[in-house]
């Protein structure tokens, strides 16, 4: 089963005709600035107030919708497992450091005393 590749551009593109919004591309002089899009309305008698309201939001749908808070908890709850792990292998390597230093000195006292016996 092939997956399909999406554009993003195309998917805002969608969305935003839903909303009554169309996006056109301008025809770019300066390639530097990279594509260009007009917003314009689907529905006669909008004014520029009413397509930014429909850009804000769009906007504001998409960025607190079940599916974004969805992974921003998954990414949370990840960042955090890993940063108790990373806290737990430092915590475990100073106490094996710890004892092994310890231990060390416990056997270089018993060797020192069992040579001058």
């Amino acid at each position: 089963m092939s997956r399909r590749s999406t554009n993003p551009i195309q998917t805002l593109s969608n969305q935003l005709r839903k909303k009554g919004l169309d996006m056109v591309a301008e025809p770019v002089l300066d390639p530097a600035f990279g594509l260009v899009y007009t917003f314009k309305s689907v529905k006669p008698g909008m004014n520029n107030n009413d397509v930014a309201y429909r850009l804000y939001y769009a906007g504001e749908v998409a960025k607190w919708s079940p599916t974004r808070r969805k992974a921003i908890d998954r990414m949370t709850a990840r960042t955090k497992k890993k940063e108790e792990e990373r806290l737990e292998r430092e915590a475990s390597g100073s106490v094996s450091t710890s004892l092994s230093v310890s231990t060390g000195a416990i056997t270089s006292d018993k060797g020192s005393g069992s040579g001058s016996e």
